[in-house]
């Protein structure tokens, strides 16, 4: 069985709950899961494109995991998507993630009802993400979901919630694995 890939994220991982909480639960399962941190892998900023190219033909479902920033994702996560996206070879000549599981795990400070049509954001969180849905389309992948938690903040607690997310973060990734 291939492993599911989190390719996560985020500028201040050290100080995170949430994203940290989320990975700690994952590294219980090793033979299930491969934890791919784009900070700690790369921390001059210069993606290896035949790394990253290897690691997803490799293994099964890809899961990008990162901080709500500014309605979008950490900058070093659409770098990373430009770059490992590439022509003839995402798209193109050739369609490598063809028929590949893609899927979003995010965390937001705001509250889901922020995060709706009558909420204060005025759109779903999926709504802010669809450049990333629809860059999965576009390589013919397949987009297998969000997995969110709101109410994410800089100074909250690892509390109770936050354990509950990580175990359902863990069947989620099960729910979707290829």
């Amino acid at each position: 069985m291939k492993k599911t890939v989190i390719i996560c994220d985020h500028p201040s991982f050290d100080t995170s709950i949430v994203n940290r909480r989320w990975l700690d639960e994952v590294k219980k399962y090793p033979e299930e899961f491969l934890i791919h941190n784009l900070q700690s892998s790369y921390p001059r900023l210069s993606i290896d494109k035949a790394k990253e190219h290897s690691i997803l033909e490799n293994n099964g479902t890809v899961v990008l995991q990162f901080p709500i920033y500014w309605f979008n994702s950490p900058p070093f996560m659409k770098q990373w998507i430009d770059t490992v996206f590439s022509l003839n070879w995402a798209y193109g000549n050739e369609y490598k993630l063809k028929g590949k599981n893609f899927a979003l795990a995010v965390t937001c400070g705001g509250t889901q009802e922020d995060y709706s049509k009558d909420g204060a954001q005025g759109h779903t969180i999926e709504e802010f993400l669809n450049s990333y849905i629809q860059s999965f389309k576009y390589v013919k992948a397949e987009y297998k979901g969000c997995f969110v938690f709101y109410g994410a903040q800089p100074n909250m607690a690892d509390t109770t919630p936050t354990a509950v997310s990580a175990r359902n973060y863990v069947d989620f990734l099960r729910s979707i694995a290829s």
